[in-house]
């Protein structure tokens, strides 16, 4: 009888199906240990930025960031760009402001791609649960390509108010914000997983969760922009499976399940609530 020399087809076919089990098996074990490293990965960044802003509000009479004038925002007005001499103030000037190179690339969460580049296109772009926002794209000096995008939102009551802000706002406004760093509680949000570059989450604003989309950043039905005007789309995003890191006032970071965002005190007169009715 003839010695064979290589294998059945069903044999191949056995060991193919053997495969593809231990796959099926394997891969949402891998995915899950992605997702964990990628969620730890996040809190390192994010507890970077808190140590930049306290080191900022000691330089600066104890005062947050300032809400800088739309005219400044890509100039270096963004609170990123005020905190980014406080990573490497070297690295800072050199990078420009591209938050894909350099000290601002912590900008970015691992578990939000980015979005395609098409340079000049200063068209904002808001973010979604994997995908960063994008401010502008554009050619900076010397022929440079300078990025402005990134995954984490501010806390915008988190901030200090020029005299100008002051007078244009109302009085009941101005009160809710934490205008010095000592203002704010240690369980106050600073800086969270989001799809835009700030936030300023109110009361009002939670009576509409119900009415969200989805948890991936759609919106609400019949919304000005798809992250207007509720302020919550922007932070009630499926990025860290059913949940966002949280960079709180006290430095620390933790993540919180969407329906526990609310119970943090994220201006002076905000209501905590307890759990939201979300999709």
């Amino acid at each position: 009888m003839r010695e064979r020399n290589g294998f059945t087809l069903i044999e191949l076919l056995v060991v193919i199906a053997v495969i593809a089990l231990l796959l099926a098996i394997l891969m949402p074990a891998l995915r899950a240990a992605r997702g964990q490293a990628q969620m730890a990965a996040c809190s390192a960044q994010l507890r970077q930025f808190g140590l930049a802003w306290s080191q900022y509000a000691d330089d600066n009479d104890g005062f947050n960031i300032e809400y800088a004038p739309s005219s400044q925002w890509a100039s270096g007005g963004f609170w990123f760009y005020q905190l980014g001499p406080y990573f490497s103030a070297k690295e800072f000037a050199r990078g420009r402001g591209d938050t894909r190179s350099g000290v601002l690339r912590i900008m970015r969460c691992p578990a939000a791609r980015v979005w395609k580049n098409t340079y000049n296109d200063t068209s904002p772009l808001y973010g979604s649960h994997d995908t960063a926002w994008r401010w502008s794209s554009q050619v900076g000096a010397q022929g440079r390509e300078e990025v402005h995008e990134g995954s984490y939102t501010l806390n915008g009551w988190m901030q200090n108010l020029s005299s100008d802000r002051k007078s244009a706002y109302s009085a009941d406004r101005v009160r809710n914000y934490y205008l010095k760093y000592d203002d704010a509680r240690v369980e106050s949000p600073l800086i969270s997983d989001g799809g835009w570059v700030d936030a300023w989450p109110d009361n009002p604003h939670v009576a509409e969760t119900n009415q969200f989309l989805d948890l991936k950043g759609s919106g609400i039905p019949g919304g000005t922009y798809r992250m207007s005007p509720n302020q919550l789309t922007r932070i009630l995003l499926e990025r860290h499976g059913r949940g966002i890191n949280i960079l709180f006032k006290g430095a620390h970071v933790q993540r919180v399940s969407l329906e526990k965002v609310c119970r943090y005190k994220w201006h002076r007169y905000f209501t905590p609530v307890a759990e939201l009715d979300l999709p």
